[in-house]
């Protein structure tokens, strides 16, 4: 069996076969394999926003579980971390935001990690050291970052709004206004790096804000196909909704934000009254 053109049929256009040995596993084989997406050319600037990475991560995810279901010998790993090997690839580069690139596609991709217990040829070989980044002295993700995360010094995962979105936590108040509507994902070190390919595809149709705080039930359901049930956890989508309905500046949201200032979840009512507040502070000034 052709288990990398296997994965190359199910949706993985890209898959590197690499020894197991190499990258210090038990296992004879590591396979990893990519699929990329279509960056949005102007994302939505209304309801809530999701980055097109997650509906292809899941997706892939979906065609993972299937393969190694199916596939004699083929494990799904979650326990591997990828970024590490990805640095000694000679083919792959890496950026100060922490991304690493294909050639032609970029660093717009998604990847699920195999191990197979039959020794294939590598399709590639890891370098002795970490290859060094390819920014040279461009500094356009350091100066886009909404949050700051990148710095000289490296990447600062607090101050990343992803590393927030739909994390369960309270959301750090002074990364709340630069959330804008992004329910999930940022695309601004990515949109601004000149080693990415310019983005060409429509914008998805958002998912309004008032479904959200209205029916969080039914919208996190629907959410849970789209981009994985752990992410579409009801409260976890709630809290954020309320965050992005109080940068709206919709006042027509406020009702719903007033009746989950009484929500059983702390970090639900806390965003509700943070973005209530913010609406009518919103309304006074009009």
């Amino acid at each position: 069996m052709d288990i990398p053109e296997l994965l190359k049929s199910k949706g993985f256009p890209v898959v590197l076969t690499l020894s197991g040995a190499d990258c210090r596993l038990d296992a004879p084989t590591l396979l990893i394999a990519a699929m990329p997406y279509e960056a949005e050319a102007s994302p939505a600037t209304d309801g809530a926003w999701i980055h097109p990475y997650y509906p292809v991560s899941q997706r892939a995810y979906q065609a993972a579980v299937e393969l190694a279901r199916t596939v004699p010998g083929l494990k799904l790993r979650d326990d591997i971390r990828v970024k590490p090997i990805f640095a000694r690839l000679p083919l792959m580069t890496r950026g100060l935001n922490t991304l690493s690139y294909l050639p032609d596609i970029g660093s717009r991709f998604h990847v699920q990690v195999f191990t197979y217990d039959l020794p294939l040829a590598p399709s590639c070989a890891l370098t002795p050291e970490p290859l060094p980044l390819h920014c040279g002295d461009c500094q356009r993700c350091m100066e886009v970052c909404p949050g700051g995360a990148i710095q000289p010094d490296g990447f600062h995962r607090e101050r990343c709004l992803r590393n927030w979105q739909l994390s369960g936590q309270a959301v750090p108040e002074a990364l709340r206004p630069l959330m804008g509507n992004r329910l999930i994902g940022c695309d601004d070190c990515q949109r601004c790096c000149p080693h990415n390919p310019r983005p060409a595809a429509e914008a998805a149709a958002p998912v309004p804000l008032k479904e959200l705080l209205e029916r969080p039930s039914e919208t996190s359901r629907a959410l849970g196909v789209l981009i994985g049930r752990n992410l579409a956890r009801p409260a976890r989508v709630l809290a954020q909704a309320c965050i992005l309905a109080g940068n709206s500046i919709n006042l027509s949201l406020l009702p719903a934000l007033e009746a989950l200032k009484k929500h059983s979840s702390p970090v639900v009512a806390e965003s509700a009254s943070w973005a209530a507040e913010r609406l009518q502070s919103a309304g006074k000034s009009d």
